[in-house]
Parts: structure tokens; C-alpha cells; sequence
């Protein structure tokens, strides 16, 4: 498993986002280069939800990231997806393991 520390923005219902804000262990697909790989987003301070439109720093835990531990790496920019379209964007801070 890769845990990385990332800031991340889920985009607004108007520009091809969700219909409702993020929580805290949401499990949307992390694009690497044209694969997607399941994910799980941990806030990192008391906010459980995400609002759309805001910036977070956010635990990422990637179950099969350390195959991509070459390319994901800090300062790394990715996209967020749910059902085939991108709801979120963000960019690595750290690797944690």
C-alpha cells in the first residue's frame, strides 16, 4: 500500500463534479497516466466533509500505489474519478509509506 499526504479540490456539480460535497473516506479511482486505481481519502483535521470548490490537505491510501511508486511521486498531479468522469484534482505533498 502507498499513503501519501495530498491537496486536493473536488470540482463544483457545474464543472463535471458531484452533485454533493466529499466525506472523509470516500473512495473514488486515483488516475495514473490511463489507469485507475481505488482509493481512500482521509481528512486530516476534524473536517469529515468536503465542500466542492475548496482546497484540502487530505491521507491518501492507494491499496495498489507502491506499483506506481516510480511515478507517484511529491509534487505528483492527479485527477479524482467516479463513473467515468473526473469529480477532483490534486496534487502529492509527501509519501508517507
Amino acid at each position: 500500500m502507498l499513503v501519501t499526504i495530498a491537496e486536493i479540490i473536488l470540482l463544483e456539480e457545474a464543472d463535471g463534479g458531484m452533485k454533493r460535497d466529499g466525506r472523509s473516506g470516500m473512495s473514488p479511482s486515483f488516475v495514473v497516466e490511463d489507469d485507475l486505481i481505488m482509493c481512500e481519502i482521509l481528512a486530516d483535521d476534524n473536517d469529515q466533509i468536503f465542500q466542492r470548490g475548496k482546497e484540502y490537505l487530505v491521507t491518501i491510501h492507494l491499496p495498489y500505489g507502491e506499483i506506481y511508486s516510480e511515478i507517484i511521486v511529491t509534487n505528483y498531479k492527479f485527477k479524482l474519478n467516479y463513473g467515468g468522469r473526473t469529480v477532483g484534482k490534486g496534487r502529492v505533498i509527501s509519501i508517507v509509506g
